[in-house]
């Protein structure tokens, strides 16, 4: 079934409207380190193109979450081994993105976790971490049949 079918159902847009809903809760928290406060400066500083980027992962996120349960629900729409690489392709963009600080002004989860040269590299290539993590999210979707009839 398209993606575009498998939308259309209230119980699947629901759940990618909901899915990117708390993905974007969530990255925006680990983002300013779960200091509330700073949220609002972390939409104020946040560069126009690393947005959109950031909207565009959010929406695939969500859709790939919602046509990825579709494709488990469907016992005959796609094989074991495709639902279990689907999911290793839509985790390894989901977790590159909570990696990239969004912002300039932002320490970003992975400053916890990575050495000052990787945030470093992670700063200045963040743009590119984005796009391969929607690239990921689309090569999910076509490998879990979500462009085919």
């Amino acid at each position: 079934m398209k993606l575009i079918d498998v939308l259309k159902k209230p119980k699947y847009f629901s759940l990618a409207v909901i899915s990117t809903i708390i993905i974007t809760v969530i990255y925006i928290y680990t983002q300013v380190l779960g200091i509330i406060e700073n949220i609002e400066i972390w939409f104020a500083s946040i560069p126009f193109y690393n947005a959109i980027l950031f909207v565009v992962f959010a929406v695939l996120f969500g859709i790939t979450f919602s046509f990825q349960v579709f494709n488990w629900l469907q016992p005959k729409t796609c094989s074991i081994n495709r639902k279990i690489s689907g999911a290793g392709g839509s985790g390894a963009g989901t977790a590159g993105l909570f990696l990239v600080a969004q912002c300039p002004a932002c320490a970003s989860l992975g400053a916890l976790f990575l050495p000052i040269g990787a945030i470093s590299f992670l700063a200045e290539y963040g743009w590119a971490i984005n796009l391969f993590s929607i690239g990921l999210l689309f090569f999910t979707l076509n490998y879990l049949g979500a462009f085919k009839k």
